[in-house]
């Protein structure tokens, strides 16, 4: 199957943790990038190019799910499937479908040859992709951390993509008709050998009447009948986002396949690239296609393998083999991808677990030919043009970072702190009360929730939204003094709030051992540049203001939400130099957060245009 998640009996991972194979490119280029962009988030912006990619690859999958027995050349997108409200296909509801209830074209207008065929899928091209281009345009002009322009995208080279992408599908409808089995054919005619996870067609999930198209047994196989049986599995064009993906069997692996023909009887996996596939990300594709050749020998028990890898590189309009690997690689993939795991996600890796070893530079020509030479001789070639070159030790590119011990607004000094002197955990001690649990949870964690009590002061303690602490005292109850170590600090009306996780810990106080409530510090002064802005209101589902800020000894987040998002928000970009005053200290996934609550000030520092370019 195409689709695939996790056995929750063997599910180890986190669903917010996992590896991917987009991942895996990067961990294999350079372990530290890896950790800027995974962990510190400081992922570069995206271009308009985008655009280009998104649109082709939608209008590609639009005309791949027409028929050229049910939908005219001219007819709207008359398949579109119907999605639920959690954004994917409503496989369970036949009756919303609409291909059984569409009339069929009559036969005198089919393709007989490929002339008529390619004619037919470039007008369904022509039904399909101003709404495709128009609405990857509106996808990416939402996006908050973009550089550019839409207009810098190049519609008429989109547009000759998608017509490359249709006729190397069109190759592949050929070979199915020059080479198809009998008994493939016959079975398909009889409705009888539906996948289990079909490709896209309009038609439900499970459907046992023979196609409109379907010729009798004994004859020849038309192109018709072989553009419904060659049609690759594809990531539903109307679907959400990541709805469609694929998991391994034990959840710690996730990937999407673009495009899976079976029409030999075994599959093979087809990645769409809309690029010329050149330089070094083309040495990328083919890592990530091999490991999605291993994820998919993983997800079919051991025991099915791909017939064949390819890429289709919709700027040339040439297809690339990949090789596939032996029944040996993909054993070792499995050690090696669930070491890199257990070291990047099942723990919290700092930067020192994340070396700055940079692999070579390659070089490709068009169409993801190898280069002579095929690699840079210079072994940190890779950290020339790298994004985060300003950042790394291993960048020669200086970036003006703020690095400022205090400021002077509204009337007097604020002390500010280094990004990489915020303390985002504490220790306290203090008398138990008000317990509730403990419990232990399937995985080994314990709930439970307590005030801790020091004094006149006292403190909440609660089990973390994002992970339960398991080195808890069997000795808890009631009055006793316990010692909470690890915990993530906060204020909620007027209370320390002291979060714990699985970084946490909750023993029995030492009897001379003191960590007074009163001097756990929730609130901080900070001063950065904004590296990116991840998220901001949209009316819609979006109700917070989320951005990454950098100053010169390390990177942190700084999160508002719905009324505590200040008005300047709205007219800060990258590269802005902003004071966050008296903000709240937070974490989230092992990175400091400054949070912006009722009594936070942001204001700005310096402009983008005051300082040198990221």
């Amino acid at each position: 199957m195409p689709v695939s998640v996790a056995d929750p009996d063997a599910n180890i991972a986190d669903p917010y943790r996992r590896l991917s194979a987009s991942q895996m490119v990067t961990w294999n280029a350079c372990p530290r990038l890896w950790y800027y962009n995974n962990i510190l988030k400081l992922r570069g912006p995206l271009p308009p190019q985008i655009i280009r990619g998104n649109a082709a690859e939608s209008c590609i999958s639009r005309v791949m799910r027409d028929s050229p027995s049910l939908v005219p050349k001219d007819a709207g997108d008359i398949l579109k499937s119907p999605i639920l409200d959690d954004g994917k296909p409503a496989y369970e509801y036949d009756e919303l479908w609409p291909s059984p209830s569409i009339q069929a074209i009559n036969e005198s207008e089919w393709p007989k040859d490929r002339t008529s065929l390619e004619e037919w899928a470039m007008a369904r091209v022509d039904a399909h992709f101003d709404k495709c281009w128009n609405d990857a345009v509106r996808e990416w002009e939402s996006l908050t951390n973009r550089s550019g322009e839409s207009d810098q995208a190049d519609i008429t080279e989109c547009r000759k993509m998608v017509e490359n992408g249709i006729k190397m599908h069109i190759d592949q409808v050929e070979s199915c008709l020059n080479n198809l089995s009998s008994g493939m054919l016959e079975s398909w005619r009889k409705g009888k050998n539906r996948p289990e996870w079909p490709a896209p067609d309009g038609f439900p999930l499970l459907w046992t009447q023979p196609h409109p198209c379907a010729r009798p047994v004994g004859s020849n196989v038309t192109w018709a009948e072989s553009w419904e049986i060659a049609r690759p599995w594809f990531v539903d064009p109307d679907a959400d986002s990541f709805t469609q993906t694929t998991s391994h069997p034990e959840g710690w692996f996730q990937g999407e396949y673009d495009l899976v023909y079976r029409w030999t009887g075994r599959p093979s996996v087809i990645d769409i690239k809309a690029s010329q596939g050149k330089g070094d990300r083309s040495g990328g594709y083919i890592e990530q296609l091999r490991l999605y050749a291993w994820l998919w020998w993983e997800t079919h028990g051991r025991v099915e393998e791909l017939e064949y890898l390819g890429i289709w590189y919709l700027g040339t309009g040439t297809v690339k083999e990949v090789e596939k690997p032996t029944l040996k690689e993909l054993e070792e993939y499995s050690e090696e991808l669930k070491e890199v795991y257990s070291k990047v996600h099942a723990s919290r890796p700092s930067i020192v677990d994340c070396p700055t070893t940079p692999s070579p530079l390659r070089y490709f020509e068009s169409g993801g030919i190898p280069a002579n030479p095929p690699v840079d001789s210079e072994p940190m070639a890779r950290c020339r043009n790298c994004d985060l070159r300003g950042v790394c030790e291993n960048g020669s590119h200086e970036l003006d970072l703020p690095s400022y011990t205090s400021i002077e607004r509204f009337g007097h000094s604020w002390p500010i702190t280094l990004i990489s002197d915020i303390k985002t955990r504490v220790d306290a001690i203090g008398v138990v009360s008000n317990l509730k649990g403990p419990s232990l949870e399937e995985k080994g964690g314990v709930e439970l929730s307590f005030r801790l009590q020091d004094g006149y002061d006292r403190a909440k303690v609660r089990t973390s939204r994002y992970g339960s602490p398991t080195n808890v005292t069997r000795s808890i109850s009631n009055s006793t003094r316990v010692k909470v170590g690890g915990a993530i600090p906060s204020v909620w009306r007027g209370e320390v709030v002291l979060d714990v996780d699985d970084q946490s810990s909750i023993i029995i106080a030492g009897d001379e051992e003191t960590h007074p409530i009163v001097e756990i510090e929730t609130r901080i002064n900070v001063i950065g540049r904004i590296w990116s802005v991840n998220a901001f209101p949209d009316g819609q589902g979006i109700s917070r203001w989320s951005i990454t800020i950098l100053d010169s000894s390390g990177a942190a987040g700084v999160i508002a939400f719905k009324q505590f998002i200040p008005v300047l928000a709205a007219g800060l970009s990258r590269g802005d130099e902003i004071a966050i005053l008296n903000g709240e200290v937070g974490e989230f996934n092992g990175v400091p957060q400054v949070k912006i609550g009722p009594n936070t000030r942001v204001v700005s520092v310096r402009t983008s245009e005051d300082v040198p370019e990221f």
